[in-house]
C-alpha cells in the first residue's frame, strides 16, 4: 500500500459511506499502517479528511477485519451497519465472537450502537445470574433505610447492617429485602480498569525496583524532588521519563533498557484517568512508539500485547 493508493482509497471509499465502503478502507488503513513508514503515514493521514480520532477507530476496525476470511468480510459487509460508528460499536468483541454473532442473526442492518453495547456486554462480560427467591409481591414496605452520603457505608458495614435488622425483624414476621441492581456496563468497565490498574502497577514495581531507585545519583534524585520509589512510581509521566533519562546518562538506550517500564507506566496513566480527552492523547502517544521502528516499537507492542493475553485481558 502506497500513500497515493491509501489517498485514492480514501477518496473512493467514504468513512460516512456503507458498509462496504467503510470495510474496504478500514482494511486499507490497516495496510498502510503495516506497509508504510510512521513519517510517510502521517504525511498521508494529512492530505485526508479524517479527524485522529475518526482516523483511530478505522484503524481498530481495520484490525478487526483483517483478521476474518475474504469470505467472513464478504458476509460481515452484508449484516454489518452502514455507520463506521456502528460497526466500531463491535471491535470489543473477538474474531469469532463477530463471525458467531452475525451467523446468528444477533447483528443485522438496523442494529443501533445502543444494541451493539449491549451485545458487546453480553458477550464480553457474561454475569451468572443466580435465581432470586420468589417474592410475594403483595407485601407492603413499611420502611425504608436512607444512608448519609457524606458519610456512606462501606460494603462490609452494608452486611452487618442487613445481618442484624434481618435477626431483629424476622420474630416480627416481617423481611429485609435489598433493591434489584444489574451492573451496568459502565460499572463492568471500572471494575475490568481497576483490575488492569492493578496488574500494571505491579508490572511497574517490578521493572523499577527499590535496589535500582538506591543506586541512581543522589542529585539526580535532589534535582526531581523524588526520596523514594514510590514517588517515582506515582510521579508524572514527564518526569518519570526525564528521571530515568538523566539517572541512567541520557536518551540514547532509554527505549531499549527502559521502554517495557515506560509501557507500564503510561498503561497504568491512562487506567487510571477519568478523563477521556487525557485517556486518548495516552493511547495516541502509545500508539505513536509502537509506530517507531527507532525506538523498538514493533517489540513494545509485542510484548504489551503478551502480557494482556498472559493476564488474561486480551483474547488468545
Amino acid at each position: 500500500m502506497t500513500p497515493a493508493e491509501l489517498l485514492a482509497l480514501a477518496e473512493e471509499n467514504p468513512y460516512t459511506g456503507t458498509s462496504k465502503q467503510v470495510v474496504t478502507l478500514c482494511l486499507g488503513i490497516h495496510q498502510a499502517c503495516e506497509d508504510l513508514d510512521p513519517k510517510v503515514l502521517r504525511a498521508a493521514r494529512d492530505e485526508m479528511p479524517i479527524t485522529d480520532k475518526i482516523f483511530s477507530k478505522l484503524r481498530v476496525i481495520g484490525s478487526l477485519m483483517s483478521q476474518l476470511t475474504q469470505t467472513q468480510q464478504k458476509t460481515a459487509i452484508k449484516a454489518l451497519p452502514d455507520s463506521y460508528n456502528g460497526i466500531h460499536s463491535f471491535c470489543g468483541l473477538t474474531p469469532q465472537e463477530l463471525v458467531t454473532a452475525i451467523k446468528s442473526k444477533t447483528i443485522t442492518k438496523s442494529t443501533t450502537n445502543r444494541d451493539a453495547r449491549d451485545l458487546v456486554k453480553r458477550i464480553r462480560f457474561p454475569v451468572e445470574r443466580v435465581e432470586e427467591p420468589k417474592h410475594d409481591t403483595t407485601w407492603r414496605t413499611i420502611l425504608t433505610i436512607n444512608e448519609n452520603p457524606s458519610a456512606p457505608l462501606t460494603p462490609d458495614d452494608l452486611l452487618k447492617v442487613q445481618q442484624e435488622m434481618t435477626k431483629v425483624l424476622k420474630g416480627y414476621g416481617v423481611e429485609v429485602r435489598t433493591p434489584e441492581k444489574e451492573e451496568s456496563i459502565r460499572d463492568l468497565q471500572n471494575k475490568q480498569r481497576a483490575e488492569q490498574e492493578g496488574f500494571w502497577r505491579t508490572a511497574l514495581e517490578e521493572h523499577l525496583t527499590r535496589d535500582w531507585f538506591k543506586e541512581t545519583p543522589t542529585e539526580v534524585r535532589k534535582q526531581f524532588n523524588l526520596r523514594t520509589i514510590e514517588e517515582l512510581w506515582r510521579t508524572p509521566l514527564r518526569q518519570f521519563t526525564g528521571f530515568i533519562i538523566k539517572a541512567e546518562g541520557g536518551r540514547q538506550s532509554f527505549w531499549e533498557k527502559w521502554g517495557r517500564a515506560w509501557v507500564c507506566k503510561i498503561q497504568l496513566e491512562q487506567l487510571k484517568t477519568d478523563d477521556k480527552t487525557q485517556r486518548y492523547n495516552y493511547t495516541r502517544r502509545m500508539q505513536e512508539i509502537f509506530d517507531d521502528e527507532t525506538k523498538g516499537g514493533r517489540e513494545l507492542l509485542l510484548w504489551r500485547n503478551k502480557m494482556l493475553m498472559g493476564a488474561g485481558f486480551l483474547p488468545l
